[in-house]
């Protein structure tokens, strides 16, 4: 007798750029049944792909699988890549979940028609899409009139209030008033700190008739890839490294990405003034620094600073509401290299 698949339970993870969602990933991923195989796609605005190394990095223990798709939205092109990683990742690791997190600029009803089309109606079994946000969000008209915003919460099922901590009572206050008057009525609202919130709610389930307002609000990104070379005169010997910039646009945000050589030394002093310029709004990036490799994070005035492993490569990601002039910046982030700590050339990538 053939054995009867059964419906790999599924969540989308969303909220917009700087909500946290790669940490309460991280939080449910620890906090998954012990022996049990947990699958994560991740799909990122650039081209550069940050927050799957920062996942991969983690020690989380057997049972995890995590696939990237950078560049753009996984919805693009009639969903094939979605699909195309979707099955991919079932094929490898036969998850007992999957963790879907969009790119936090991207709008999720595409992603969900194809998660619910046919060809996954047997295979996918998709519980509760879960919203996070900040809360002093919901007071600022540009959040409120941006219409991925907007029906990232109208098809969340699950809204939480991520950075709590940081929170004002009264933003809180205007959270729980706001989301309160949705209908349908969320099935839970909470406010949130670290990420952390119960693994249960995963299993709460998907109201359909959940609808958002700007269902034609996606609009495709365009991409330009570009390499370049320098070199660095040093007393006895001349060193030459590589790297590669990114452009996209879409959704109405502006992105670049840098990738750099390893043996390419950022000093961390430079690098803070850089990533906390008034310039920019969204930076994250993994850096070879003078310190050790460091994760540096800017989502508006918030930044953060810490340790990460040793990586295959340096590389930042900026996501901007406004078009930057991305040669000029890219002068001021070479400006913060410190050295090339190898002899040797570096390999054209």
């Amino acid at each position: 007798m053939t054995q009867k698949i059964q419906a790999i339970p599924t969540n989308l993870i969303t909220g917009f750029l700087g909500s946290g969602k790669t940490t309460a990933i991280l939080h449910l991923l620890r906090s998954r049944p012990k022996k049990s195989n947990w699958a994560v796609l991740v799909n990122e605005f650039g081209d550069i792909g940050i927050d799957g190394a920062m996942l991969e990095q983690e020690d989380l223990g057997d049972g995890v699988f995590i696939k990237e798709v950078p560049g753009g939205c996984i919805c693009c092109a009639a969903g094939l890549p979605l699909q195309i990683a979707l099955n991919l990742l079932i094929k490898k690791a036969s998850p007992e979940r999957i963790l879907i997190e969009p790119t936090g600029v991207g709008h999720p009803k595409k992603v969900m028609d194809v998660l619910t089309g046919e060809f996954y109606q047997t295979v996918l079994d998709i519980r509760a899409t879960i919203c996070l946000l900040e809360a002093h969000k919901l007071k600022d008209d540009k959040y409120l009139n941006n219409q991925t915003f907007i029906d990232q919460l109208n098809i969340a099922d699950i809204v939480l209030a991520s950075k709590a901590d940081q929170a004002s009572i009264d933003d809180i206050k205007h959270f729980h008033q706001f989301i309160g008057a949705y209908e349908p009525v969320k099935a839970h609202t909470a406010e949130i700190e670290f990420g952390q919130f119960p693994v249960e709610l995963l299993d709460t389930e998907r109201n359909t008739q959940r609808c958002v307002a700007f269902p034609d609000a996606h609009t495709r990104k365009a991409h330009v890839h570009h390499s370049h070379a320098s070199t660095e005169k040093e007393p006895q010997a001349e060193t030459i490294f590589q790297w590669q910039k990114f452009e996209n646009n879409g959704e109405g945000y502006f992105g670049c990405g840098w990738i750099f050589d390893p043996s390419i030394v950022f000093d961390e002093l430079k690098l803070d003034t850089f990533v906390q310029g008034e310039a920019f709004t969204r930076v994250k990036g993994i850096f070879h620094t003078d310190s050790g490799w460091l994760l540096l994070n800017r989502s508006d005035e918030q930044f953060s600073r810490q340790d990460f492993d040793e990586s295959k490569d340096s590389r930042v990601e900026i996501i901007e509401p406004d078009f930057h002039d991305w040669n000029l910046v890219e002068e001021q982030l070479l400006a913060c290299i410190k050295s090339a700590d190898s002899d040797k050339n570096a390999e054209r990538k």
